[in-house]
């Protein structure tokens, strides 16, 4: 087996199990030696800012531990999602994990009439590669939600919540407060939490009062904004500045601060780290002259934060807007926003099985649609004046299609 051969048998297991509780994850970590015990974690959820968060964490500890990093979904390459001190894993360790994985996902199925969905599977394999490596911390990213999520059998020392908002609703809850409460459930007894969540305190404070957690909350009220562009802000009597992008990323910054402050006691070499840290397709401005960003933002509330950000830092610039979605997501209220930043926004459409394809609807009506997305992005960006900004935007897919065409090209 080859390596392209072992990811596309791994992505083409299961996506979504029903499942009530985590006794089968439990079950095979148990098998496998409990290696989850091995390491220290952190672990990050929210509805946005989950990667950013992860990322800017794993950068700054790196310099002073050995540090795993799980992240979903990848933008350039799937090996992008394991990674050690900033080091993706190698093509033929990941096909040895992958090996690994699909000959235990037999043997469970042959003794227990069941298997392992991919995302189950892809955190097995974290599992036991950050414990092959022995690293000293692993900062998790869940993947949807918290409590039922796979990862959630890490007993992490701290756990973060960037925010909330209505994403996944079908698998977490049609309301704020019971998407909350599923992910508070990373959040462990006698450990800490931080979040950036401002609303339904009540109920945070009820869980950690019930958990005896110690909470670390960050708002609006704790920081000074110097600079939108280069993102620069003052917290705590120290001056940050970050390559991360959009005025939303300063409490993600700060969060991440909050964490690393548990265990590096140099806010120099925090503030040195924080400078460093990049996340491909979240923010990122791959052109100057004129603007190019690419942002994954695939849902409203990840939208209503670009809309805001765009026009904060390039207000008095002429904003073009390249989009896609998947057909599960408000896509009507986000190109609604999206044409509250601009009469010029182009749609398309990608090559997955969920993609959005059918733009009839009324608020799609004299919108150009690019039935290739490649071909459209070009089109806009060969036209593009200097004063000019090109966001591509709605769907990670889009902006990993994007990224990768534009880095082959250099």
């Amino acid at each position: 087996m080859k390596i392209k051969e072992a990811i596309s048998w791994l992505e083409g297991k299961q996506r979504y199990k029903i499942k009530t509780d985590l006794s089968k994850m439990r079950k095979a970590l148990n098998i496998m030696g409990n290696p989850e015990k091995d390491f220290k974690a952190i672990h990050i959820t929210g509805t946005n800012g989950k990667g950013s968060v992860a990322h800017t964490i794993s950068k700054v500890l790196s310099k002073v531990k050995k540090v795993g990093l799980f992240t979903s979904p990848y933008v350039t390459r799937f090996n992008e999602r394991l990674q050690i001190n900033d080091e993706e894993i190698d093509d033929d360790i990941l096909l040895n994990y992958i090996i690994w994985a699909k000959e235990f996902d037999e043997k469970y199925l042959k003794e227990y009439d069941d298997n392992f969905s991919f995302f189950e599977l892809l955190t097995l394999i974290m599992i036991k590669y950050f414990s092959d490596e022995k690293v000293d911390y692993a900062v998790i990213e869940v993947g949807i939600g918290g409590r039922l999520d796979s990862t959630n059998v890490i007993d992490a020392d701290y756990a973060v919540i960037t925010s909330i908002g209505l994403d996944h609703t079908k698998q977490l809850g049609d309301t704020l407060e019971k998407i909350l409460k599923e992910k508070l459930e990373i959040a462990k007894e006698n450990k800490k939490l931080f979040t950036a969540v401002d609303s339904l305190l009540k109920v945070i404070l009820d869980y950690c009062i019930s958990k005896n957690i110690e909470l670390y909350l960050v708002s609006d009220n704790d920081y000074e904004l110097i600079d939108k562009y280069p993102l620069t802000f003052k917290y705590e009597g120290e001056v940050y500045q970050t390559n991360l992008q959009g005025l939303y990323q300063v409490k993600n910054t700060i969060l991440a601060v909050e964490v690393l402050k548990q265990i590096i006691d140099d806010v120099e070499l925090i503030k040195e780290g924080v400078f460093e840290v990049v996340n491909p397709g979240r923010f990122e401005v791959i052109s100057k002259e004129p603007y190019i960003i690419l942002d994954g933002a695939h849902n409203y509330e990840a939208i209503m934060k670009l809309g805001e950000s765009i026009t904060e830092i390039f207000g008095d610039k002429n904003i073009k807007v390249l989009y896609a979605s998947m057909e599960d997501k408000p896509y009507i209220k986000m190109v609604e926003r999206l044409r509250m930043l601009t009469d010029e926004v182009y749609l398309t459409s990608i090559n997955y099985p969920r993609a959005l394809k059918d733009f009839s609807a009324d608020i799609f009506k004299g919108l150009e649609v690019f039935p290739d997305p490649l071909e459209g992005f070009f089109k806009l960006k060969n036209f593009l004046e200097k004063d000019e900004v090109l966001v591509v935007t709605g769907s990670i897919y889009l902006v990993s299609l994007i990224r990768n065409e534009l880095l082959s090209k250099k």
